[in-house]
């Protein structure tokens, strides 16, 4: 076994080859590159069969000529890198590296790669997709022009892992496998196979998911181009749109292309009537009324945009976080903790039923400590007063002197802290919500001016017109009006 190793720095080549000798990797012949020259030397009169190669070298203009000797010849290729930026990445993955190791060199994970290199067959000609520059799987996967023979390869897949970080082994493993060709991306590996029929390709699919998971303990999802084929670009995003479903659907799952479901249309903001119950459940301790809530928007029966859903439960959240501030929980550095940790995965997590749990479990810790808070009195009036407005706004009754009753301080006082915390009077901010709910009725509704202004909390609809027409330089008709009109 040949091993050249292309670095322009003597002591990374001289540290790089003691390390190999010195733990016997299998690898009878060591030789050094310093130059693109030296390089292209050393492989057309050696031909090894492992590659270390610094990155940045390509950066050089005899780069070109470098890149065509790597492609004429077979071998295992590890590139390594100074700087982790995507470009390199990118560079890397378009030769087909193994990986991308970052200097200064993890020896160990140095060490499996050239173990897993030592250990591999080589390629066999004519069995795998070409791979010289102008045609490369890589590129064709984002260039639509890129063209690729795929004759003989009867259908397009892609493979994910539950757990990000096994991406790389999952590669590696796929390969020894032998059951497709298959080409690593960051977050997944596509695959191309010759399958005569779809029964037997979904025999094959569901053994790869059984056996990893009785292997690794962990879950594969797996997504199957069924129609007729068309370019690598075109297969390539929908079978990335087809693995989104997980978010609903889990993993172990086998995402067909042809049976893609249409997503519903979804408003992912907390409508004044969600706000209320989501205000009323937390106050009252009502977790069943929490849980059926959250297990709603969890159904496998309509399909959502998972972004959508991401925002719809980033502002019930948001709901929470008023809640804690109220009963003056925000200074407890758990609860901040595990608030943070909801919030990444509600932005992160793969999964929906697993964001939905946690947002269960986080709602149940948060309002048994708001009972404990209660008992010692600790109690922030400003978001008191804010989730009553919430509840109460639409009643023409509500006023500064009412709100400060309920609350139990002086108006004077609750309009000192309002105006400061909230940097406007008590009496604008429940105009601004009143007339935002106003808005949203022109919109969506044939009720009338005065129907609207009273259903929002006005006495007066002439009132209700003045201050709408302050707020939004138009009267409430014309706005109506220039809706219809778009």
């Amino acid at each position: 076994m040949k091993l050249l190793i292309i670095d322009r720095d003597q002591t990374e080549r001289t540290g790089i080859h003691w390390y190999i000798k010195r733990y016997q990797l299998d690898i009878l012949s060591v030789f050094e590159a310093g130059t693109i020259a030296e390089a292209i030397k050393w492989i057309e009169k050696e031909n090894p069969e492992i590659i270390l190669l610094e990155i940045e070298l390509l950066a050089q203009d005899e780069a070109n000529e470098l890149k065509k000797v790597l492609t004429l010849h077979s071998h295992h290729l590890i590139t390594m890198t100074a700087e982790p930026l995507f470009k390199n990445a990118l560079e890397a993955l378009s030769l087909r590296a193994l990986t991308l190791l970052v200097k200064p060199l993890d020896l160990d994970l140095l060490k499996q790669y050239l173990t897993y290199a030592t250990r591999q067959v080589l390629n066999e000609s004519g069995k795998m997709l070409p791979l010289g520059e102008q045609n490369s799987v890589y590129r064709a996967l984002f260039l639509e022009e890129t063209s690729i023979q795929l004759e003989e390869f009867n259908f397009c897949l892609m493979i994910e892992t539950e757990f990000l970080e096994q991406n790389e082994l999952l590669f590696h493993w796929l390969q020894s496998q032998k059951h497709f060709s298959f080409y690593a991306l960051s977050k997944r590996v596509v695959g191309f196979s010759n399958d005569e029929s779809m029964e037997e390709l979904l025999k094959k699919a569901k053994s790869i998911i059984r056996e990893w998971a009785n292997t690794y303990n962990a879950n594969l999802n797996i997504a199957i181009y069924d129609l007729p084929n068309q370019s690598v670009k075109t297969m390539y995003n929908a079978l990335r749109e087809a693995l989104n479903l997980r978010f609903q659907n889990g993993f172990s799952q086998i995402f067909l292309v042809s049976q893609h479901p249409t997503y519903t249309n979804f408003d992912p903001f907390l409508t004044i009537e969600q706000q209320r119950l989501w205000i009323n459940s937390l106050e009252q301790n009502n977790v069943q009324m929490i849980k059926q809530f959250l297990y709603n928007i969890s159904s496998i029966d309509t399909y959502y945009q998972p972004d959508s859903l991401r925002i719809h439960l980033t502002s019930i959240l948001a709901q929470v976080r008023r809640f804690i501030l109220k009963y003056q929980m925000e200074k407890k550095i758990d609860l901040e903790q595990k608030y943070n940790r909801l919030f990444d995965i509600i932005l992160n997590h793969p999964v929906l039923y697993t964001i939905i749990q946690e947002f269960v479990l986080f709602c149940q810790d948060v309002m048994n400590q708001a009972v404990l808070q209660k008992e010692k009195g600790q109690f922030d009036y400003v978001n008191a007063a804010l989730d009553y407005i919430d509840v109460y706004y639409t009643d023409n009754k509500l006023n500064l002197e009412t709100m400060a009753e309920f609350l139990g301080i002086s108006a004077s006082y609750l309009s000192m802290l309002f105006s400061k915390t909230k940097g406007i009077t008590f009496k604008q901010y429940v105009n601004k919500k009143r007339l935002s709910h106003a808005s949203q009725l022109l919109l969506e509704t044939n009720l009338s001016v005065s129907e609207i202004a009273s259903t929002t909390g006005f006495n007066d609809a002439n009132y209700f017109s003045k201050v709408y027409k302050l707020k939004y330089e138009c009267s409430p008709l014309s706005y109506r009006q220039q809706i219809k009109l778009r």
